[in-house]
């Protein structure tokens, strides 16, 4: 066993993790198996000011100051029917919510290996053991940001159960208190040896009790000197023994002497929680990360902050107060350009209801683009700081913020939502929030016009007195100017990283845990040193020459052809200026200058380029794209061009999508976009990246990596597919389906790829059967037709795919694949499944100077190939940096081989996946992934462009008419919810002539 101090996720290998500033009081959940521990550097997005302290959920009546209560409301203000859907988490097509299996409740907590979601006595496939895998590389050495476990204990593990009887609502809240009463903390500190307690209901002592049980009375009441007023706040609390705790048992499996059981979960969840303890004791706990109070911290907005911290997790191996109200403002000025200058009046008129009229002629109300914005509040906690609540404020969280058309055109504000308040005399008034807050606590809201918040209580708060809590997990997208200033302080070189890492197991003081030492666990505190092999780099393929890159990993273009050109010539093609994005004459020049650039690296260009100049007063950038279509059309006296090229003032990405959109989809025509920035300067190389990305566009190939004959791959032994597949979901808070796309190989070096996309329900990371058809069947056909041959191996390269549904993509996915390859007559191929894996925390580290394993900033040299000490100890997984960092610490990925009929043998696999990583067809660098799901990424982004919504829609953070939807959603958005995502808009018209558009859907239109 070992421990992986590993970064967070982000860019360049620096971690980036999202919160709100405010501990978390949520258990933490983790995605990797883990059996060591792992103290990670990384970084994280806050908001609001510095931490607080312990949260208070006591509730107190309506009569001694209680919020409004949902349950109270009357009349049109019901917020029964109000505010945002939020999301189902389940398929809407099903009557009933789908249990959660003990496994998955139990991986929310502790890490789980990919084995302990399978059952093979009912069917379970297997995953592929790890072979043998012989050394063929260059031997060297490099540390990992793992800390191994070197000792222990022997000794027996006492697992207890915590019930606590009455707690009717199963309220973790409730035990927590119980756990931590006077009489329960006062026999533990005389019983059990040393105490570890997971926060809900099981705990573990070194010692065991007298009789294994312990049983208590616990008066809440009594214990805060308080007289018990109605319900009774005594329970009666029993500790019993469950379990005994062999680490044995691990050891075992570690060794491969016995199966994944339910004995090895028991030890993984028990050092899980051991290692973590002591740290969250004395740090800012979020899911698996911690923070030291102290550490740097860079403000990213004025509402959002960025913190540094560390993440740790066990392996298998062999600040200030901010109103609520002043967020929202900040919020809101950050988000456009055009909010800026916004005061609190600007911002309260904007929430106000958008009044339309239907077909009918009669008035309608709708969510404003700013009160959408609002969403991100949800799930956010926060205190209630004002007259009367100044004293152990309660902390709260936002279940919705009120919204309904029958409110109104000015909303659900403090003055028309009403709630019945009783009092202890049994009369009752109806109130408005406004009302009680000036005759409870004699205040007159300053903003009444401001939203409600209602809390998951059900309680109403107007936003004004709700301060956020700070440190709190910050989930959504930031902007240009808040991700480079992300960057900047996330990014960091492997030394200086390296040093955040050593400074936080420096904080996690693994030496004296009183928890560790307990228990007879001592964990390394220096980074494991591990043998790692240095692959050959291969030689890369021109039209006119071949050169091999080295150790550098880089290349350029000059005076190389590419090994195919575009197969559709450029005889129609025109360059477009939109708008004020650059000069025409300075347009004119680098329309000329790439032709002539292309044609250096082989480009088939028959006609010079037509350039135009469209202003914005033409319409939209869909009338913008029609009308260079006519023009270019008009002028080569044809009724399809080769390609248009739009020059935008700025890559927006809804600009982008629109003319994506309206190329692909409307007029079937491959388009590119630039930056007018780049005109005036006509770099090169620039253009050079440009032609790269038209060449493959227009069918060419930019390169391919050396063989023994070539006619011939080198690593395949016959027809070979490769299937490269990733499902992409929407941004939090969005109602936008989750994404699936495939790209598969379509010549015999893997170096041309097709890509089909389709909508696959709502955050379903699994393709279904429908989707699997209708994306891989045509492309199917078209494999076979090119080829003139079935293939007899199909690798599968999945992404984004966590071990609990690693089984899932054998049964379900590989499964559907293999009924289509019947239903087409294309044989029975052998599969490979692979899954490819960025979002880790394992860093390789070579040895400060040494330039055998690593460049001059000490990141490790592509080809670097990692098989022991943070790999699984029986599974067939390895970790290879392909890649040169451009800037930060390299992140290598983690390929899973979980399944394969066809026993490639280890090296022809590894070396595979590394030299294809100089195909990728518009790099001169190797990339850090398998081009297969490297496009898969990229078409997916693309089909985003596809989606069946008017393009404005996709400015506000939720579509109107979109899903998730609640039962007492369907009178808001008039009709019923619906059971599919819309399909995309296929990228098919009736005027395309059929063999131009089956050549844009099966050539490379996603680079």
């Amino acid at each position: 066993m070992s421990g992986t101090a590993g970064t967070g996720a982000g860019g360049s290998g620096a971690g980036q993790h999202a919160t709100y500033d405010g501990a978390s009081d949520r258990p933490p959940r983790s995605r990797r198996p883990s059996t060591s521990s792992v103290g990670s550097h990384g970084s994280h997005r806050s908001q609001g000011g510095s931490t607080p302290g312990p949260s208070t959920r006591s509730r107190a009546g309506s009569q001694t100051g209680q919020s409004p209560s949902k349950q109270s409301t009357r009349g049109s203000g019901s917020s029964q029917k109000g505010g945002f859907a939020n999301p189902l988490g389940y398929d809407p097509g099903k009557e009933d919510r789908p249990k959660p299996s003990p496994i998955e409740l139990l991986s929310k907590r502790v890490d789980l290996p990919a084995d302990a979601f399978i059952d093979l006595e009912k069917g379970g496939t297997p995953f592929t053991k790890r072979p043998e895998c012989p050394r063929f590389g260059k031997p060297i050495q490099v540390k990992l940001n793992v800390f191994p476990i070197l000792e222990w204990t022997g000794q027996d593990i006492y697992q207890y159960d915590f019930n606590v009887q009455g707690n009717k609502n199963d309220s973790r809240a409730l035990v927590q208190k119980c756990w931590a009463s006077r009489p329960v903390q006062d026999y533990l500190g005389t019983h059990g040896g040393k105490w570890l307690y997971d926060g809900n209901k099981l705990a573990w002592s070194s010692k065991p009790i007298e009789r294994n049980e312990a049983r208590f009375s616990v008066d809440l009441d009594a214990l805060k000197g308080k007289t018990p007023v109605g319900k009774s706040r005594a329970f009666s609390c029993q500790l019993k023994q469950t379990a005994i705790v062999r680490l044995a048992y691990l050891r075992e499996y570690l060794m491969g002497k016995i199966p994944w059981d339910t004995h090895v979960l028991e030890c993984m969840n028990f050092l899980d929680h051991c290692l973590r303890q002591w740290p969250s004791e004395n740090l800012i706990l979020i899911r698996r990360n911690f923070y030291p109070k102290d550490f740097t911290n860079v403000p990213l907005a004025t509402y959002c902050e960025a913190h540094r911290g560390f993440y740790s997790a066990i392996r298998l191996s062999d600040s200030i107060h901010r109103r609520g109200s002043e967020i929202a403002l900040r919020m809101m000025q950050c988000h456009k350009k055009e909010w800026r200058d916004w005061r609190m009046n600007n911002m309260i008129g904007e929430l106000m209801p958008i009044i339309k009229k239907d077909k009918a002629g009669k008035e309608c109300y709708l969510q404003s683009d700013a009160f959408a914005l609002l969403r991100r509040f949800l799930s956010l906690r926060f205190h209630v700081n004002h007259r009367g609540k100044m004293v152990q404020p309660a902390t709260y969280k936002i279940k919705r913020i009120l919204w309904h058309p029958h409110f109104g055109s000015r909303g659900a504000t403090s003055k028309n939502v009403k709630f019945t308040k009783k009092f202890k005399d049994g009369s009752s008034k109806e109130l408005s929030v406004w009302d009680h807050y000036f005759e409870a606590y004699q205040i007159r809201l300053r903003w009444p016009d401001l939203p409600i918040l209602e809390s998951t209580r059900g309680d109403f708060f107007p936003m004004e007195v709700c301060n956020v809590a700070e440190f709190q997990r910050y989930p959504f997208r930031l902007d240009p100017s808040q991700t480079q200033n992300m960057l900047k302080f996330a990014v960091s070189r492997p030394q200086q990283r390296k040093g955040y890492i050593e400074k936080g197991i420096n904080e996690f003081n693994w030496k004296g845990d009183p928890y560790l030492k307990a228990f007879g666990i001592k964990i390394a505190d220096q980074m494991a040193d591990t043998p790692a092999q240095l692959l050959d780099s291969p030689t890369i393929v021109f039209g006119n020459q071949k050169h091999n890159p080295g150790t550098s990993g880089r290349w350029n273009l000059q005076g190389k052809k590419f090994l195919e050109p575009n197969k559709k010539t450029l005889s129609a093609w025109a360059f477009i200026k939109c708008g004020n994005s650059c000069q025409f004459n300075d347009l004119e020049l680098f329309a000329h200058r790439f032709s002539i650039n292309y044609r250096n690296h082989g480009g088939r260009v028959v006609n010079p380029a037509h350039v135009l100049e469209i202003f914005h007063d033409v319409g939209s950038y869909g009338e913008i794209c029609n009308v260079a279509f006519q023009k270019t059309c008009e002028h080569f006296k044809t009724k399809n061009p080769d390609m248009l090229i739009f020059v935008v003032e700025s890559m927006n990405q809804l600009v982008y999508e629109r003319i994506k959109k309206n190329m692909d989809c409307r007029f079937n025509c491959p388009s590119q976009v630039l930056n007018g920035g780049h005109i005036v300067k006509r770099a090169e190389q620039y253009m050079s990246n440009v032609s790269m990305k038209v060449n493959a566009k227009l069918g060419g190939i930019t390169s391919k990596v050396d063989g023994r004959n070539p006619d011939v791959s080198r690593f395949f032994n016959g027809p070979t597919m490769i299937i490269g597949l990733d499902v992409s979901h929407a941004s939090p808070g969005s109602s936008a389906p989750s994404m699936a796309a495939m790209t598969v190989s379509m010549d015999k070096h893997a170096a041309k790829y097709a890509a089909s996309c389709e909508v696959n329900g709502w955050r379903v990371e699994i393709l279904d059967a429908v989707t699997t058809h209708k994306v891989f069947t045509p492309m199917l056909k078209h494999w076979i037709q090119v080829n003139g041959v079935s293939p007899v191996h199909v690798y599968l390269l999945r992404d984004g795919v966590a071990e609990g549904q690693f089984h899932h993509v054998i049964d379900r996915e590989v499964k559907e694949l293999r009924r289509i390859f019947r239903e087409q007559n294309a044989g029975q191929p052998k599969f490979t499944v692979i899954i490819a894996t960025k979002r880790h925390h394992i860093r390789f580290f070579p040895n400060h100077g040494d330039r055998a394993s690593g460049d001059r900033f000490d990141n490790p040299l592509p080809g670097t190939l990692v098989e022991h000490v943070a790999t699984h100890p029986h599974h067939w997984d390895f970790y290879m940096c392909s890649h040169v960092a451009i800037q930060g610490t390299a992140r290598p990925v983690h390929y899973q081989v979980i399944y394969d009929e066809m026993g490639v043998p280890p090296r022809v696999l590894q070396e595979m996946l590394y030299q294809h990583c100089y195909q990728y067809c518009r790099s001169t660098t190797p990339v850090s992934l398998h081009p297969a799901v490297y496009y898969a990424h990229l078409a997916s982004q693309r089909a985003r462009s596809h989606e069946n919504i008017e393009s404005s829609a996709k400015e506000l953070p939720i579509v109107k008419a979109g899903f998730p939807f609640r039962k007492d959603d369907e009178e808001i958005y008039s009709g019923p919810r619906p059971i599919e995502p819309v399909p995309l808009i296929p990228m098919k018209n009736q005027d395309t002539p059929e063999g131009q558009q089956t050549f844009l859907e099966t050539s490379m239109w996603f680079v």
